[in-house]
Parts: structure tokens; C-alpha cells; sequence
């Protein structure tokens, strides 16, 4: 009996002793498929939609309001009027929209396309605006007597781009996203206001008689 107390001693002596506890691996390891790096988040703004709507809603009153004083005989000039009338009034539903959205959007990633697309929209249909409106640079600083249906006819022809220009300006604008990009919405936004001001301009000059 004592023998076999003692046999049984050693025998539990010389197991082996039990194993340490192992640290609890990590969340990267026990899911292979985490990205390494973070994703940069934005939040979508609603400071371009209120600007550039605001701005399309004092156009359409201002642009009716000068189409309105346009002569009866005049059709070429009154359907350009009706068709920039448009224009700012899908820029206005667009923008609109955006701003509801934003209000309640959550977190999204920086928008990488959109403000480099409104920038070159906008840049484009202002170029053909500054060209085309010869007559109101005239009109306004050197006592000569601009043609609405010029002065107008560059952001008329191009009214798809200069309506996108705005929209997708506002719609790329958003916080947290790099400085370029930032810039890149705003300067879309200030191009096409610009131009807007202009075709406003030429609109009320043309409804007072003072341009052809």
C-alpha cells in the first residue's frame, strides 16, 4: 500500500506542469480581412446647397422679372430667357434636395470626383459666358449698347454644363475631406455665380432698353 503512494507521488511529480495562459489575440489577427488602414470620413455640408440654391431662387425672380420687360416682338431672346429659367430652377430642386439631405446625412467618405467636376463645368460654361458677353462689358463700362441674345448666348449653348457646374459643386462640398477638394467646390460655386450676375445683368439692361 505504501508502495504504491509513493509510485503515484512520483508520477504526479513528474507530469508536465500546466500550460500559461495565452493572451487573447488581437482584432486584426482574428479578422484577416481588416483594412491596415483607416478610412478617411466626411461629412456632407449643407453651406454649398443653401448658397447655390438662395442664389438660383434671386436669379429665377430677377430673370422673369427682366423677361417680363423684354419687347413683345422678340422671340429669340424670349426663349433664351425661358431656357436659363430653367436652368435655375433645376439647379434650385437639385440643391434643395441636397439641402434636406445633408441636414440628416450621416458620415460618408470624401467625395473625390464631384468637386473637380463641378469645377471644370463651371470653368467651361463661364469661359463661354466672358466670351460671348462683349456687349455687356460694353454696355456697363464704355457707354456702348450690348445684343442680349449675345451677351447670354454662351451660357445659353452650354446650359447643361453651367447647371451641372453648380450642382455638382454644392453636392462635393463637404467637411473633413482635403483642402483641394474643398477649393475646387468653391471656386465652381463662385464661377458660376459670377456668371449668373452677368446673365442676370443683361436680362434687367435688355428689359430697360438700354442693350439690343
Amino acid at each position: 500500500m505504501l508502495a504504491a503512494v509513493a509510485r503515484y507521488s512520483r508520477l504526479m511529480s513528474e507530469a508536465a506542469p500546466p500550460a500559461a495562459p495565452q493572451p487573447a489575440s488581437s482584432a486584426s489577427s482574428a479578422n484577416p480581412y481588416a483594412p491596415s488602414t483607416p478610412v478617411s470620413i466626411a461629412t456632407p455640408t449643407p453651406w454649398g446647397h443653401a448658397v447655390v440654391a438662395g442664389l438660383a431662387l434671386v436669379g429665377i425672380v430677377l430673370n422673369v422679372i427682366g423677361g417680363a420687360g423684354f419687347p413683345a416682338a422678340a422671340p429669340v431672346e424670349w426663349l433664351m430667357n425661358a431656357g436659363i429659367t430653367i436652368d435655375l430652377v433645376a439647379v434650385l430642386i437639385a440643391c434643395g434636395i441636397g439641402f434636406g439631405v445633408t441636414l440628416r446625412a450621416r458620415p460618408v467618405r470624401p467625395s473625390l470626383v464631384l468637386p473637380w467636376l463641378g469645377f471644370g463645368f463651371s470653368l467651361v460654361a463661364f469661359a463661354a459666358w466672358a466670351v460671348s458677353a462683349v456687349g455687356l462689358y460694353e454696355t456697363l463700362f464704355f457707354d456702348g449698347r450690348g445684343r442680349y441674345m449675345y451677351d447670354v448666348g454662351g451660357v445659353f449653348l452650354l446650359g447643361l454644363p453651367w447647371t451641372l457646374g453648380a450642382i455638382f459643386s454644392a453636392y462635393g462640398l463637404r467637411r473633413g475631406t482635403r483642402a483641394p477638394l474643398i477649393a475646387a467646390s468653391w471656386v465652381g460655386i463662385t464661377l458660376w455665380a459670377i456668371s449668373l450676375a452677368g446673365v442676370l445683368a443683361s436680362a434687367l439692361l435688355y428689359a430697360a432698353d438700354l442693350t439690343d
